[in-house]
């Protein structure tokens, strides 16, 4: 099993605790960049490799998704859909990324037009089938 990384949001009220995680993904999607102000930065584990501690409140993010906040500060943590067996966890909420490398851009056919992708990464004008 890869290195755990551990991670909290702004405040500290909640903590958790993730086993491997998948590398991070820049995801430029319509409701990504609503509820970060830019494009959102995650990686993915399966759920049954996060343990978190504190209060974490649920929200609709898309129609068959959600999003996971510290109810104490509102720091945006965790995406999930219910009926999948992953969870991704927003990688600017991690305490370090040891071991996570950045594999590319995903959804730049909705990103901002306010900024450019200029880092050389690969990218994806929606989601790559079985990379992320």
């Amino acid at each position: 099993m890869p290195d755990p990384h551990s991670g909290r949001c702004h405040c500290g009220a909640v903590t958790y605790r993730a086993e491997g995680l998948r590398d991070i993904w820049f995801c430029h999607c319509r409701q990504c960049r609503k509820v970060s102000g830019h494009f959102l930065a995650a990686c993915r584990t399966e759920k049954a490799a996060l343990t978190a501690t504190g209060a974490i409140r649920w929200s609709p993010h898309s129609g068959t998704s959600e999003l996971g906040r510290c109810a104490a500060c509102g720091a945006p943590l965790f995406w999930r859909q219910p009926a999948s067996p992953t969870i991704s966890v927003l990688a600017g909420s991690l305490d370090d990324t040891h071991g996570l490398e950045t594999r590319g851009h995903i959804f730049v056919a909705e990103k901002g037009d306010y900024y450019t992708i200029d880092d050389c990464l690969p990218q994806w004008s929606g989601l790559p089938e079985g990379n992320c």
